[in-house]
């Protein structure tokens, strides 16, 4: 294709024009004015120039697509290779981007994401929702340039989550409050659940997946090399780790290894081996909160991982350590767990009075 560009006065200021030969004749198909001088006019004209050009190589059997169109397609093909709460999540996150549905992908700017994040923060959300929204959508513009060649350049560039960044809510217990927990539970399937992610650090899954011959009786160790997840909308079952460092071995307390013991005395040994045996993880993770909250205490699962990482910390196990423990990258663990807790802080005023 063949273009052409010429400048000219007009209205006190320079404008330039931008034509395309088509058919033989020449076609104008932009033009911009209100220049102070054609040397400031000439950057523009060649940016304009080389975006026209791009748009050629585009991907034409794909032109017109709407935002909701494209969407679709992009959700059809992660559901083939990302875990089901992957793409819950921009499921989730896509409903805050509904005024870009109808619109073409080619219309689409930055403005209109960001005023629909905006929206998100008169709404509310946190931080971290936002952001993790924003990524979403970041990345589904990131595969129309990149993978299907349906835009030049992506519209979804310095965006601003323009809430206040909300410290981490994660809680963590002492070692009292841990045994205290434990001890006022009732439930023995429960007591072994808190007893395994509290004590030994495991994630839901983990324990789900747990099989009993993974457990060393005498070495009293724990071998973790698989977990219970979702495989797709429908189905869960057994499947591999989080990340490589997730697969490892781990030390099995005396007081663990005596519920474990209990436990496999009062239950029949499931065909699939497992010793904790549930089907659905986000069912079994909301009523392990509500019990914790009979109880006197409100945390999460999650967070009784997070207590077995601040108490080896506390007591003084270096990062590295605790990273192989917990299945971590030693840099994910010092981001994570590099707070200094009040049982911390009382051991060094303990040393700090010895010392001086």
């Amino acid at each position: 294709m063949e273009y052409n560009i010429t400048y000219r006065k007009k209205n006190k200021g320079w404008q330039y024009i931008i034509s395309r030969k088509e058919n033989g004749k020449w076609k104008q198909v932009k033009s911009k004015q209100g220049f102070r001088t054609k040397s400031e006019s000439k950057p523009f004209a060649e940016k304009a120039l080389k975006e026209l050009k791009d748009s050629e190589n585009l991907n034409q059997e794909l032109n017109g697509l709407t935002f909701e169109k494209f969407k679709d397609m992009y959700l059809a093909h992660i559901k083939l290779h990302m875990q089901d709460n992957t793409v819950k999540l921009y499921n989730m996150a896509l409903n805050h981007f509904k005024p870009l549905y109808n619109m073409e992908m080619s219309e689409i700017t930055t403005i209109h994401i960001q005023n629909c994040i905006d929206s998100m923060t008169k709404k509310d959300l946190s931080y971290g929702t936002i952001k993790t929204y924003k990524n979403r959508i970041t990345a589904i513009f990131n595969s129309a340039q990149i993978k299907y060649n349906i835009l030049s350049k992506s519209p979804a560039v310095n965006l601003e989550i323009k809430s206040k960044k909300e410290p981490s809510k994660k809680k963590a217990l002492t070692e009292f409050e841990l045994k205290d927990l434990i001890s006022k539970t009732k439930n023995l399937k429960y007591k072994v659940i808190f007893s395994l992610a509290g004590m030994c650090g495991l994630r839901i899954g983990e324990i789900l997946g747990l099989k009993w011959n993974k457990i060393d009786f005498i070495n009293n160790t724990i071998t973790i090399d698989i977990q219970w997840k979702n495989i797709d909308y429908k189905t869960v079952g057994f499947g591999p780790l989080k990340t490589q460092n997730s697969y490892r071995t781990i030390p099995l307390p005396p007081y663990v290894r005596s519920l474990l013991s209990e436990w496999q005395k009062s239950n029949p040994i499931d065909i699939s081996q497992r010793i904790i045996v549930y089907k659905c993880i986000s069912g079994l993770t909301v009523m392990l909160r509500n019990y914790t909250k009979k109880i006197g205490y409100d945390l999460s699962i999650h967070e009784f991982r997070h207590t077995y990482a601040t108490s080896l910390i506390a007591r003084n196990i270096d990062f590295k350590t605790v990273a192989k423990l917990m299945g971590h990258d030693v840099e994910q663990t010092m981001k994570t767990y590099s707070h200094v807790t009040d049982e911390m802080l009382n051991n060094a005023t303990n040393i700090i009075n010895n010392i001086f």
